[in-house]
């Protein structure tokens, strides 16, 4: 077979069969030790309760269900092939890149890298998972075998534009397209190609996209020993989970009450009331309405921050010693931080 034949074949193959596209994704160089908030947008591969998921990525399944407003009663909850779920992960700092490698997974009998992948909706690859635990064809699963699953993640120092925010890692599915992506949260299509380092509004299944979602934070509110950043809609955890901290899409404030998941849970109550954390008591006037209401300032251990704040409103918003619900629909208006009156 002559030389020249050879590459009329290798042409022909070159031209003929299509090309592999690789994936596309964010890789976010770092070089501290510190990590953040991160999410990753999930699409469901099967049924599953969402206890199942969370133990997939090694989560508190608490955490998920504030994340996407389930009610914490709802651990135990089938959802349906290509449910699409926000999963929380803290985004670390490993061998100069961001990434999240505190998801592992065990092996079992009939596993492949590929149906592991599968297992994590496209957010990592069997190419990935292999070369993170040094598998190859030489070296096989074997069943019990623990594998860590890294998932990359971004940080950007909370921020777009200024602007508070959490990154998410969004798997782009067959049907998406750039302009759809961008209209369903809320950003222009070019802070998208900025972000991803986008050439054109070409995008392909399976690549992965940065997108950066609203945030509330706790940066300015000086809070104790403590900050928090809560995407617009959604809610957090903090305080050993006996506070709900939520982001109300409408102002971005802050706004936090007792999660009632955890039943032992002290200091909710601020000193000298009969207020507790995220209640607010309306005082009728002449000219309007004062308002005092207990918020939450950061916690220690088991101890819980709490301040007394008064405001004025030329609006009486309800009945007197009103108290607050959700923190996502309070109707008392909370005066700024600097207007504390005590700490307790």
């Amino acid at each position: 077979m002559t030389c020249k034949f050879l590459v009329l074949i290798y042409l022909l193959i070159l031209f003929l069969v299509p090309k592999c596209i690789l994936p596309k994704s964010v890789i976010e160089p770092c070089s501290a030790s510190d990590s953040c908030l991160s999410y990753l947008s999930y699409r469901v591969p099967w049924g599953s309760k969402i206890s199942e998921i969370a133990f997939r990525f090694r989560i508190n399944v608490s955490d998920l269900l504030v994340a996407n407003s389930i009610d914490s009663n709802q651990p135990n909850q089938i959802l349906s092939e290509k449910s699409l779920l926000k999963v929380p992960i803290s985004c670390s700092c490993v061998d100069g890149i961001r990434r999240s490698v505190s998801t592992y997974y065990t092996i079992g009998a009939t596993d492949t890298l590929m149906s592991v992948s599968e297992g994590y909706g496209g957010l990592v690859s069997a190419e990935q998972i292999g070369n993170a635990n040094g598998i190859d064809e030489e070296n096989t699963l074997s069943s019990g075998q623990s594998v860590v699953i890294p998932l990359l993640c971004t940080c950007f120092n909370n921020s777009n534009n200024g602007a508070d925010s959490v990154y998410m890692s969004y798997v782009v599915q067959n049907e998406d397209e750039l302009t759809k992506i961008a209209t369903e949260y809320s950003v222009t299509i070019g802070n998208l190609e900025f972000i991803n380092g986008l050439g054109q509004t070409q995008i392909d299944p399976g690549d992965i996209l940065a997108i950066p979602l609203a945030a509330c934070s706790s940066a300015n509110l000086n809070w104790y020993n403590e900050s928090l950043i809560v995407p617009k809609g959604s809610y957090a955890l903090t305080a050993n989970n006996c506070i709900k901290c939520g982001c109300r899409p409408t102002d971005f404030s802050l706004e936090c009450l007792p999660s009632g998941i955890v039943e032992k849970c002290s200091h909710l109550q601020c000193k000298d009331s009969n207020i507790f954390i995220g209640e607010g008591h309306e005082n009728h006037t002449t000219s309007g309405c004062n308002v005092t209401a207990c918020i939450y300032r950061g916690h220690l251990g088991g101890k819980i921050f709490r301040s007394l704040v008064n405001s004025t409103d030329v609006k009486c918003l309800g009945k007197e010693s009103e108290g607050t619900g959700s923190p996502m629909e309070s109707p008392v208006k909370l005066c700024d931080f600097e207007d504390l009156v005590h700490m307790n």
